[in-house]
């Protein structure tokens, strides 16, 4: 117990001093090549959080336990979009979507974040819904690059060579500290899971969408301390349109397979609810308030409390 305490001490900090290191990187980057904090960390930081998800898929794939990686990428969304999104919103005196997603790639994001709940209605997973979801995610990449031109030849010619392989020096750097850390994290988290008889899917969703979630907290923490929430903004887009594409490069990998769960239909009202209220929060004044994330933090709190009784029903050791 206390070498695991030591270890879970050990791994916060490490995430924290990480995500401060690739805040910086993406932070000097963007202005580099002239594009917004929001989209290179929407596209690029995004990407780099979701190393611990990447983990966490494969080792399930391997364990051939797919209902690990089903729960992590399914929670781990509505984590971003019900929990972090919304205490931004509610530190930052709210979070403004005006200039970053207007109202139909809003609703083709939120469509792709629900995507996954979708296909795992009937218990029966695919190969074919793997590669629904991957084209998902590229129309919404398109859609993505279509409205903030991150990809355009010019805004590279003046690139310092000195500064750009500094600041991707550090992006990388953090970005192999935040898997180390979350890495340590989740392998604890799977252990206290087997040793309880929970189910794969419910501990997924409860606790390993949190735990691999730690580095998109801690780039909040760092991003509302040091006034860069546009960093950390950006930051959850693209890390819940991640996580579909990561859902369907796993089932790609692992292929058709059933899934059972007790509750998935409640579940999945409970994210349609949840997903809807953020789709009206925003296009109501194209911002999220303080009191709109009050709510959405509300609803989280009640998807967790559906998610234990569920828990507590299903494990035979508690």
């Amino acid at each position: 117990m206390i070498i695991s305490i030591v270890l879970f001490i050990f791994s916060t900090l490490l995430l924290w001093f990480a995500a401060k290191i690739v805040i910086g990187g993406v932070e000097h980057f963007s202005k580099n090549i002239q594009v917004s904090l929001f989209a290179t960390s929407a596209l690029i930081l995004g990407i780099l959080t979701s190393f611990s998800e990447i983990s966490v898929g494969i080792n399930s794939i391997l364990n051939g336990r797919p209902g690990i990686y089903v729960g992590n990428l399914i929670g781990g969304s509505f984590v971003l979009i019900a929990l972090l999104i919304p205490l931004l919103a509610i530190f930052n005196g709210g979070i403004s979507l005006k200039h970053h997603l207007d109202k139909k790639r809003l609703l083709f994001f939120l469509i792709l974040l629900m995507a996954p709940s979708f296909v795992i209605l009937d218990g029966q997973v695919s190969r074919y819904d793997g590669f629904f979801l991957i084209i998902l995610y590229a129309l919404f990449f398109y859609l993505f690059q279509n409205s903030h031109h991150i990809f355009i030849e010019g805004q590279f010619r003046n690139l310092s060579f000195k500064k750009t392989i500094i600041n991707i020096s550090k992006i990388v750097g953090g970005a192999i500290g935040i898997y180390v850390a979350s890495n340590i994290l989740v392998n604890q988290t799977i252990v206290i899971s087997d040793a309880m008889g929970i189910p794969t899917f419910i501990i997924s969703i409860i606790i390993l969408s949190l735990g691999t979630n730690l580095p998109e907290i801690m780039i909040a923490v760092n991003a509302i301390l040091n006034k860069h929430s546009e960093i950390a903004f950006g930051d959850y887009i693209g890390s819940a349109a991640a996580n579909p594409l990561l859902f369907g490069i796993f089932t790609v990998m692992n292929g058709p397979f059933i899934f059972e769960v007790g509750g998935i239909n409640i579940t999945f009202f409970i994210l349609l609810f949840g997903y809807s209220l953020f789709y009206i929060f925003s296009r109501s004044k194209t911002r999220i308030s303080p009191y709109e994330g009050i709510i959405l933090i509300v609803v989280y709190v009640t998807f967790i409390l559906f998610e234990t009784s569920e828990l507590f029903m299903l494990s035979p050791t508690i």
